[in-house]
This record gives C-alpha cells, structure tokens and sequence, in this order.
C-alpha cells in the first residue's frame, strides 16, 4: 500500500481521496496541527496544492518528513514559502504540475470533457519504468466543483503507481 501525505485544502483532500480510494492508496493530510504526529512516518509521495505556514520549529519535522519521501509533488502555479524556509538535502525525485510552462507537467489544453496534459520530461515510476514525454488526455466530468489540479493530482498518482 502507498502512503501519500498532502498539503491541500479539506475538500481537495476529500476530493482526490474519493477517485483513488479504489486503489491501494492511503492519503493523509500534514497540515499544522498534524504535522508533530507525522514526523516518523514515511511517505511515498509529498503532494502540495497550497503553502503551509508553519513555526520556526515545525519546519524542521516539514524537512524530516520531505526528505523521507520518495517523491516531492508541487503546485508550481502557487507561490510556495515553506521551500524558502527548508532545504531539502537528499536527491527527491521532483514533480511539478500546473499551467507554467516549465513545469515536469503542464496543461496544454481545456474542454469541457477533458483536459490535454504534456509531460515535459520523462518520469521514472516507482516499478522503476519511465514514462516519456507525451501528452495525454485526461477524462473529466461536467459539473460545478471540479478542479482541474485536483484532477492533475489523481492523474500523477495514478501515472506514478501504474493504475
């Protein structure tokens, strides 16, 4: 089973836990009050959609729990302080997503019923195969309330465990 940690708003979490919860994923908020609880646990992958703003001695257990991770999942559409306040030491394999240009996974295109994404560079699964650069197409509902990200989040995941 993977465990994924996120940064996210409640209902993005709630969201995104909804589509995969038929995989064999288990997602669990860090936020601020959490993050003291989290600090032995490792998780496979560290999604952040927002910031977090956190005490000086918090950042510490943020650096402890980034650098456990196999991959580090990032908004970059979003300004990020927490990266100004921690350096991550160890080799973590990256993943940025959003609508900028140089992210490892952008947006190309946005229809009612789907969203074209492009992967920008090749990106190396956890059974250790790559996924090259393309683009594809992502399925989404009609309907208030879908975000985009959220379904960008779940296309990562999914891409990354080979679902």
């Amino acid at each position: 089973m993977s465990l994924i940690g996120i940064v996210a708003n409640k209902k993005d979490i709630q969201a995104i836990k909804k589509k995969i919860s038929v995989y064999n994923c288990d997602i669990i908020e860090i936020n601020k009050q959490s993050i003291n609880n989290l600090k032995n646990i490792q998780f496979d992958e560290i999604i952040f959609l927002k910031d977090i703003i956190l005490q000086d001695s918090e950042y510490k257990f943020m650096k402890n729990i980034i650098s456990k991770a196999q991959y580090l999942i990032i908004n970059v559409d979003i300004g990020m302080d927490i990266f100004n306040k921690i350096k991550i030491e160890k080799p973590i394999k990256l993943i940025t997503f959003g609508f900028n240009s140089k992210a490892t996974i952008t947006i190309s295109s946005i229809k009612e019923e789907k969203i074209i994404v492009c992967l920008q560079r090749d990106i190396q699964r956890f059974d250790n195969k790559i996924i090259e650069t393309q683009e594809k197409e992502i399925k989404i509902n009609k309907g208030k309330g879908k975000k985009i990200y959220n379904e960008l989040v779940v296309f990562i995941i999914k891409e990354l465990h080979n679902l």
